[in-house]
């Protein structure tokens, strides 16, 4: 009888022993395929694009906005208060695009290891003609601020320019003239490389890019230059639709103009139609030495 346990807690034993040898051997399987997991998701982001790119709101309001055709009647339009989902599908219907200025933001961080930099940007594929968005031009209500806290590097493209290149930004200029409304650029935004280390705790940079059109329509891609190692190439901004942004010129006269009331917020009618003319002021660009 003794022989018989004896036995049977030796066999017991052996299995307990082939188990963990079993599990051992799994574990050290599994560890090795995460390894190479990893290994190989390092691979495809080295030989990937050497940023992330994520689009937020810039600390820019538009206030000039133009449908190619003539409204006759605002429908829900009327009815819309600004940035409400009712605001936007009418804006959609109708075809709107921001006029002579509109801006985006992007915000850039490595997905390498190491230190990249962007060196510059450029406008690509682009396409300028007179503008065609002369039927309704559409000012909407103001709103507050918004209260953003980031200091984003804000960059100027005038379309204008037979070669469009990367100017600082100074901001609008105060007391100009009546009836023009003056933005100065300064120079290089490049004449140094921005510097981001990657890593954990990467770096990021924030830009807010401004794109000057004048009385043309415009359509174009933006490109970033990027040095991340030895690699040195131009990557595709993704900003509007299909990585393409569109900006509509300004036109002399537009054939119905909607303003908004600028009453209590409680009053149903928001925007009122009015006749044909020209509510924008002119857009005039000062520039320094490149």
């Amino acid at each position: 009888m003794a022989a018989l346990v004896f036995g049977f807690i030796t066999l017991l034993q052996q299995e307990r022993n082939n188990d963990a040898t079993v599990d051992s051997g799994k574990a050290a399987v599994d560890a090795e395929k995460r390894e190479k997991r990893k290994e190989k998701e390092k691979q495809e982001k080295d030989a990937g694009p050497p940023v992330e790119q994520a689009l937020g709101a810039p600390n820019f309001y538009g206030s000039r906005f133009a449908f190619p055709g003539r409204t006759t009647s605002l429908e829900h339009g009327g009815e819309a208060g600004y940035g409400t989902q009712e605001y936007s599908d009418w804006f959609a219907k109708n075809q709107a695009v921001a006029v002579g200025v509109d801006a985006y933001r992007v915000t850039l961080s490595p997905l390498h290891e190491g230190t990249v930099v962007i060196q510059n940007m450029r406008i690509s594929d682009r396409k300028c003609e007179p503008t065609r968005y002369s039927g309704t031009a559409v000012v909407p209500p103001a709103i507050g601020d918004g209260g953003d806290d980031i200091e984003p590097t804000t960059i100027g493209f005038d379309l204008t320019e037979p070669t469009p290149r990367p100017r600082t930004v100074a901001g609008r200029v105060p007391e100009s003239e009546p009836g023009v409304e003056v933005w100065k650029l300064k120079g290089n935004a490049f004449s140094k490389g921005i510097y981001l280390d990657g890593g954990e705790q990467a770096d990021a940079r924030t830009f807010d890019l401004l794109f000057f059109t004048g009385s043309n329509d415009c359509k174009f891609k933006v490109e970033v230059n990027i040095t991340s190692g030895p690699k040195d190439a131009w990557y595709p901004l993704k900003l509007g639709k299909e990585n393409k942004v569109e900006i509509a010129g300004q036109a002399d006269r537009y054939d119905s103009v909607v303003l908004p009331r600028n009453v209590d917020y409680t009053d149903p009618i928001q925007n009122e139609l009015h006749e044909a003319g020209n509510p924008f002021d002119i857009l005039k660009i000062e520039k320094e030495s490149f």
